[in-house]
C-alpha cells in the first residue's frame, strides 16, 4: 500500500490551503496585494507541475491524489477567474471565457464521478493538461500586467484567455464523449 500522505499529496493540499491568503492579496486592494496574489498563483502553478512530476517520477501515485489533485486545478482556477472579474483585471467581455471555463469544469467534475463510480479509469488528456497550462499562463499574464501596469501583457493574457476556453470546451467535448458511453446505459 503507498503513503497517502507522500510528497505529491502534501504539494496539492498546500496548493488549496495557499487560497485564502491568495484571496487576501485582493482585498489588499493595492500593488503589494496584488503582487502577493500573484506569487502565491505561480507558487501553486509550480506546485501542479511538481505533484505530478513526483508522482510519476518515483511512483507515489495514490488514489487521494488522483482525486485531489484535479479538484485543487479546478478549484484554484475557478476561485482565480472569479477574482479576477469581480475584482476588474480582465474586461467585461472576458466574463464568456470565464463562464465557459466554469461550466466545462463543473460538466467534467459530474462526467469524472460518474466515470469513477462506474469504475472506469479516468485519466486527464494532454489536452487537459495544456488547457490547465494555458489558463495559468494567461491568468499570470493578466495578474502581472496588473502589477506591473503593462497593459500589453493583459492583452496577451485575455487573448490567452480566449483560447484556453476554446481548449477547455474541444477537451470537454473530447471527455464527454469518451466517458458518457460508457455511463450512460
Amino acid at each position: 500500500m503507498k503513503m497517502i500522505m507522500n510528497t505529491p499529496n502534501i504539494l496539492t493540499i498546500s496548493r488549496i490551503l495557499a487560497l485564502p491568503f491568495f484571496a487576501i492579496g485582493f482585498f489588499v486592494n493595492s500593488k503589494f496585494g496584488t503582487c502577493l496574489s500573484l506569487v502565491i498563483f505561480i507558487l501553486c502553478c509550480i506546485t501542479d507541475f511538481l505533484d505530478g512530476y513526483y508522482a510519476r517520477i518515483y511512483k507515489q501515485t495514490t488514489k487521494l491524489g488522483q482525486f485531489l489533485d484535479p479538484l485543487a486545478d479546478k478549484v484554484l482556477i475557478s476561485v482565480t477567474i472569479l477574482f479576477l472579474i469581480g475584482f476588474d483585471f480582465l474586461s467585461r467581455t472576458s466574463v464568456i471565457p470565464g463562464a465557459i471555463i466554469l461550466c466545462r469544469e463543473v460538466i467534467i467534475s459530474g462526467v469524472r464521478d460518474a466515470a469513477e463510480f462506474k469504475c472506469n479509469n479516468f485519466k486527464t488528456s494532454m489536452l487537459s493538461k495544456w488547457k490547465t497550462a494555458l489558463q495559468m499562463l494567461a491568468i499570470s499574464f493578466v495578474m502581472t500586467s496588473k502589477a506591473l501596469d503593462y497593459n500589453v501583457l493583459a492583452i496577451c493574457g485575455e487573448a490567452l484567455f480566449w483560447l484556453s476556453a476554446v481548449v477547455a470546451v474541444i477537451s470537454g467535448i473530447i471527455y464527454c464523449k469518451q466517458h458518457c458511453k460508457n455511463i450512460i446505459p
